[in-house]
C-alpha cells in the first residue's frame, strides 16, 4: 500500500467507522504500508498481539490494550471526534502491567500520536496527519512521518528525546558550519560570519516554536537560491523587520531587537549555502540541545582558537553533576522548607492566604538568584543552569495557583538576566547569548505563556573579556553571584607561555603569585577567585570541572586554600573525559563556606574530602626529608635532535679525533620513558655535558652534527643561555650528573606511566626528561620503590596526565620515609628484589613483543583473578614476599590496607622531619 492509498482510504472511512469496527483493518493497512508484520505473526500473542488481556494499574480491573509489541509499544484507538487523551489514559494504566514499553500510540484513524516513555526521560508526543503520511512530511526532530512510524517497529530508541535532540543538534550544527566554512573560504571575517549564521539559526528557532510565521525562512532561502545576487538584500530586510517589528513580504513580524538584532547588517549567500540552509531549516528547531548546539557550532568553526586556550566540550549529564549539587541542591532544600511551612499553614482557617505569601516570597527570592560562569564558552553551563532554575519556577507556580493565586497573580520571573557569563573569545561570546535565549524560548514554548515585547533583550550580564586579568594587567574583578559554576581551559603551565604569550603568562603568575605557585596550571586559577568570593562573603557556593592533575603538585595549593577558609562538599575526582578526540582524566568539584554538612564523593556520603578529593589520610602535609635530598631527578630536557640512531652512534664510537679525545666521551645510549615501559628504542644521544664550545670541537663527526641539526633551532630561544650554550642540553642536569658519578648502576622510573616500574639503568646512560633519576645502586632502595607501600604513597601525592600517574621526585621521592631496618631485614629486601627483576627479565625474554606494562598489566590482572598457572604468576608471588619484606623492614604486620600504610608513613614523615639533623 502506498502512502496515498493509506491516505485515501482511511480519509474515507475514518469518520464513517467505529473504533472496534475499524481499528484491526486500520493497523493491518498500517503494517503493509510500512512492510512490518502484523500481529497475526506471532501466533502466541505474547509478544504482539491485538486485544492483548491486561490488568489496569492501580484499578484492579481488566482490560484489553487493542495492539501491543513487547518493548515496543501499546496503541490505543479512539474513534474520529472522541478525545485522544482518554486513549492516552488508557494506555499508561495498560502500560505498568505490560512491562513499560518505551512508545504509547494513540489514534482516532485519521491521525496518530506517538508518546514517548522512556524512563529517566520527560515525555514528548509527536503528532502525524494523513496529509503527513501522504506526503511524507517532516513530523519532528529529524524524521518524517514515515521514518518515525518505522522507528516504532524497528528502532524506538530513535524516538528517545535524548538521542533525537541530539542528532538534531549534531545534523543542524554540521549544515550550518559547512556555510560558515564557505564563507570563511570566500574571506568573510569569523566573527562577521559568525554574527550572521546565528541571525538565521535565531530564525530558523523562531519559526519552529511560533515567534515567526512557519516557512517564512524557507521562502526566503528558496528565493535566495534562486536569485544568489539578490540574497544579501532580503536577509537585509528580515533582519531589519525583525530589529524593530513590522512588515516583511506580506506578514506582520515580531519586535525581536536585543543585540542580534541591532542593526540589518546580512550577507550575500550562494545556491550551494542555500542548499545547506534549506536542508537546515528542515529540521526541528526547537528539538535543538542548546546546551551543546552552542559548542559543537563554535567547533565546527574555531578548534584552533579553543584548543590554544585549553576550551573543550562538556555534555549535559557532567554539567548537571555540578550544576545540581552546587546551585539546585541549597534552592530545593529552601522549596522543601517553604512547601511544609505552606501545607502546615493551609491546613488552618483562613491559612490558604498566609501559604501563599509564603510561596510567593520564595518565588521573589528565586528570581533573584545569580549564576555566574567566569569561563562560559558558547553557554553550556549557564543554559542548563536556566532550565532548572525555569523547572523549579514551574513547581512554585504551580502551587500558587493551587493556593489561589490567579493566573497572572504570580507572573514567571526566572529570566535569561540571571545568567552572568566571562568569555575571552568574542564568537564563544555571542554564541552563549543566543543559546541563552533558544533555551529559554524553548522552555516557554513547551510550557505555554506570553512572548514578551520585544522578545529578545541584550544580555550585558555575559561579558566579552578576559577572566583573570584587565587589559592594564591588573586582577580581573568578577560580578557578584549567588552561585559560581563552570568548566575552566584545560593548560598546563608548561604549555601557558606557547598559547597565551609570555607576557601575559608572567603578569597573571605576578599577579596571583601570592595566592598560587608559579608551577600551577592555567585551569587553578578560576577556583581560586571563587574560593576568594565565598570567602568574601559574596558566593556561597561554587563548582567546577578541571583536569584530575589539580589534586597533586602544586596544582592542589587551590584545593588546600579551599578546604583552609571554607570546605570542599562534593567531588568526582577522576573521570574520564574527551578532549578533542583525546581521552583526559578530570576532577568534579563544589565547595562553600564549610556550612554543608552533607559531603559526597563519587556520589556516596563520606565524613569529609581531602584537599587530594580523596578520603584517604590526607598526605598532602608531608614535607621533604633530610635524607633523601640529592637523590632524585629529572633526566635532561634535549631542547634538539642530539638523539642518533644506535648504527650511526656506533660508527662515530670507533672513529678517531685529531686531539685524541673519544667519542665516547659524548655519545652515549639514551632512553626515554617508552624505553623503560615497552622496548628499548636502541636511541643514542650526542651529550656534551658542561663543555665549552671549544672542548666539545673536539669531537669532531658529533660536533659537525649537533652544528647542522640543533644550532638552527636554538638561535632564536627567548632564554639567553639556550641560544648561547646551543650544543649542550637545555637543561643539562649537572647536579644528577653529580650524583651518578662513580655508580656502577642507577633506578629509572618512568615519569608518567601506568605502572610505578623502577628499572635498573646501567652506568653512562643518559636519561631523558621523561625518566626520573635515583641515585642509588643498591638492591633495598630498588626493592622499597618497587613494593606497593611505595607506590601507594606515590600514586597519592603524584599528580596525572589522562589516565596514568604522574612520579614527581619532590612529592613522590623526597617526602617518602625509607624504612632503617636492620641487617637481616635488609638483607631479606635486597633478595625479593633481585628475584622480581630476574623474574622480568626472563618473562620478557620469552617473547620479543613482549614490554614491561604488558606484564605488569597482567600482573594486575592475575591480583584480581589469580591463575597459578600463568606464566606471570611467579612475578605476582615475588611481589607479594617483596611487600612482606619491605613490611617487616619497617617493623610492620602484614597485610595493611591503602589507609593504613599511608597513615603510618604520613606518622614517619612527620618523626623524621622533626628529628634534629645531625
Amino acid at each position: 500500500m502506498t502512502p496515498q492509498e493509506f491516505a485515501r482510504k482511511w480519509r474515507e472511512l475514518a469518520p464513517k467507522l467505529s473504533e472496534r469496527a475499524a481499528y484491526q483493518e486500520h493497523w493491518r493497512d498500517l503494517c503493509l504500508l510500512l512492510g512490518e508484520p502484523t500481529p497475526s505473526s506471532d501466533l502466541t500473542g505474547e509478544d504482539y498481539a491485538f486485544e492483548k488481556h491486561v490488568k489496569k494499574a492501580g484499578t484492579g480491573e481488566t482490560g484489553f490494550a487493542d495492539v501491543f509489541y513487547r518493548d515496543h509499544f501499546i496503541t490505543e484507538y479512539k474513534a474520529q471526534g472522541k478525545s485522544l487523551g482518554k486513549a492516552l489514559q488508557q494506555a499508561l494504566l495498560y502500560a505498568r502491567e505490560l512491562g513499560n514499553p518505551p512508545l504509547l500510540l494513540v489514534s482516532d484513524l485519521a491521525t496518530i500520536e506517538i508518546h514517548t516513555n522512556f524512563t529517566g526521560s520527560s515525555p514528548r508526543a509527536m503528532r502525524i496527519t494523513l496529509d503527513d503520511i501522504e506526503r511524507d512530511a517532516p513530523v519532528g526532530g529529524d524524521l518524517t512521518a514515515l521514518a518515525a512510524l518505522r522507528a516504532c517497529f524497528q528502532d524506538p530508541n530513535r524516538l528517545d528525546p535524548r538521542q533525537l535532540r541530539e542528532r538534531v543538534t549534531q545534523d543542524a550544527t554540521a549544515r550550518i558550519g559547512e556555510v560558515a566554512q564557505a564563507l570563511a573560504a570566500r574571506g568573510v571575517p569569523q566573527t562577521q560570519a559568525a554574527h550572521f549564521l546565528m541571525r538565521v539559526v535565531f530564525a530558523m528557532f523562531a519559526e519552529d516554536v511560533g515567534l515567526l510565521e512557519r516557512g517564512l525562512l524557507t521562502r526566503l532561502l528558496a528565493r535566495a537560491r534562486e536569485y544568489p545576487d539578490r540574497s544579501q538584500g532580503y536577509f537585509q530586510e528580515l533582519f531589519s523587520a525583525m530589529q524593530h517589528g513590522g512588515e516583511f513580504w506580506g506578514t506582520d513580524i515580531r519586535h525581536f531587537n536585543g543585540g542580534l538584532f541591532d542593526d540589518s547588517a546580512a550577507l550575500g549567500i550562494t545556491r550551494e549555502d542555500a542548499d545547506a540552509l534549506l536542508a537546515a531549516a528542515t529540521l526541528d528547531w526547537a528539538e535543538v540541545e542548546p546546551a551543546i548546539f552552542g559548542t559543537l557550532f563554535e567547533n565546527s568553526l574555531d578548534t584552533a582558537t579553543r584548543s590554544r586556550r585549553g576550551a573543550h566540550y562538556t555534555g549535559v549529564p557532567d554539567i548537571l553533576r555540578i550544576v545540581e549539587p552546587v546551585v539546585m541542591q541549597p534552592l530545593r532544600r529552601e522549596w522543601a522548607e517553604v512547601k511544609a511551612q505552606a501545607d502546615a499553614l493551609s491546613g488552618k482557617r483562613g491559612g490558604k492566604a498566609a501559604a501563599l505569601e509564603v510561596v510567593r516570597a520564595f518565588h521573589d527570592r528565586l528570581a533573584q538568584v545569580t549564576v555566574l560562569d567566569p569561563a562560559c564558552g558558547s553557554g553550556n553551563f549557564l543554559v542548563v543552569t536556566l532550565g532548572q532554575l525555569l523547572d523549579l519556577e514551574h513547581e512554585v507556580r504551580s502551587l500558587a495557583f493551587e493556593l489561589g493565586a490567579g493566573p497572572f497573580a504570580m507572573p514567571p520571573r526566572v529570566h535569561p538576566r540571571q545568567l552572568l557569563g566571562i568569555e575571552v573569545e568574542a564568537f564563544a561570546h555571542e554564541l552563549a547569548s543566543v543559546s541563552a535565549w533558544i533555551a529559554f524560548f524553548q522552555w516557554k514554548a513547551a510550557h505555554g505563556g506570553e512572548w514578551e515585547t520585544p522578545v529578545l533583550q541584550r544580555l550585558n550580564t555575559i561579558a566579552h573579556r578576559d577572566a583573570l586579568l584587565n587589559p592594564d594587567g591588573t586582577e580581573t574583578v568578577w560580578p557578584e553571584a549567588e552561585f559560581i559554576v563552570g568548566n575552566p581551559p584545560f593548560l598546563g603551565d608548561k604549555k601557558m607561555a606557547g598559547s597565551l604569550g609570555r607576557e601575559y603568562t608572567a603578569t597573571l603568575r605576578r599577579v596571583y603569585g601570592d595566592r598560587l605557585p608559579g608551577q600551577s596550571d592555567l585551569v587553578c586559577y578560576w577556583p581560586e577567585k571563587a574560593r576568594a568570593m565565598v570567602e568574601a562573603g559574596v558566593t556561597t557556593r561554587a563548582g567546577f570541572v578541571t583536569t584530575n592533575s589539580i589534586r597533586g603538585g602544586k596544582n592542589r595549593v587551590v584545593l588546600e586554600r579551599i578546604k583552609a577558609s571554607g570546605d570542599i562538599f562534593m567531588a568526582w575526582p577522576d573521570e574520564p573525559w574527551m578532549q578533542d578526540g583525546a581521552a583526559v582524566r578530570v576532577s568534579l568539584f563544589g565547595f562553600g563556606d564549610g556550612s554543608e554538612s552533607v559531603r559526597t564523593l563519587n556520589g556516596n556520603e563520606v565524613p569529609s574530602i581531602n584537599a587530594d578529593l580523596s578520603v584517604r589520610v590526607d598526605v598532602s602535609a608531608a614535607v621533604p626529608l633530610p635524607d633523601n635530598a640529592g637523590l632524585s631527578f629529572i633526566g635532561t630536557q634535549k631542547g634538539g635532535d642530539f638523539d642518533i640512531p644506535g648504527d650511526l652512534a656506533r660508527q662515530w664510537l670507533n672513529l678517531p679525533n685529531p686531539d685524541g679525545v673519544s667519542n665516547a666521551d659524548v655519545v652515549k645510549p639514551w632512553v626515554n620513558g617508552m624505553d623503560l615501559t615497552r622496548r628499548p628504542s636502541g636511541r643514542w644521544i650526542v651529550d656534551f655535558g658542561q663543555m665549552t664550545e671549544a672542548e666539545a670541537a673536539q669531537y669532531v663527526a658529533p660536533f659537525d652534527y649537533v652544528v647542522e641539526k640543533v644550532k638552527p633551532t636554538r638561535a632564536g630561544l627567548n632564554r639567553a643561555g639556550h641560544a648561547r650554550y646551543w650544543w649542550r642540553h637545555q637543561e643539562a642536569r649537572p647536579g644528577m650528573r653529580r650524583a651518578l658519578a662513580g655508580l656502577p648502576r642507577f633506578t629509572g622510573i618512568p615519569r608518567v606511566a601506568k605502572h610505578l616500574l623502577p628499572v635498573w639503568l646501567p652506568e653512562g646512560t643518559l636519561p631523558d626528561s621523561q625518566v626520573v633519576v635515583i641515585a642509588r645502586d643498591d638492591d633495598f632502595t630498588f626493592g622499597v620503590l618497587a613494593s606497593s607501600i611505595h607506590r601507594s604513597w606515590a600514586w597519592t601525592l603524584g599528580t596525572a596526565l589522562e589516565d596514568r600517574p604522574r612520579y614527581t621526585p619532590s612529592t613522590c621521592f623526597e617526602t617518602f620515609p625509607f624504612p632503617q631496618p636492620g641487617p637481616e631485614q635488609r638483607a631479606e629486601v635486597e633478595k625479593w628484589a633481585r628475584y622480581v627483576v630476574q623474574l622480568r627479565e626472563h618473562l620478557l625474554a620469552q617473547d620479543e613483543r613482549a614490554t614491561l606494562t604488558g606484564l605488569y598489566n597482567e600482573v594486575e590482572r592475575l591480583r584480581a583473578a589469580p591463575d597459578t598457572a600463568h606464566p606471570a604468576a611467579p612475578l605476582v608471588a615475588a611481589h607479594a614476599r617483596l611487600d612482606e619484606a619491605v613490611a617487616a623492614a619497617y617493623g610492620w604486620e602484614w597485610p595493611l590496607s591503602e589507609g593504613e600504610v599511608l597513615a603510618r608513613l604520613l606518622a614517619l614523615n612527620g618523626e623524621r622531619a622533626s628529628a634534629p639533623t645531625t
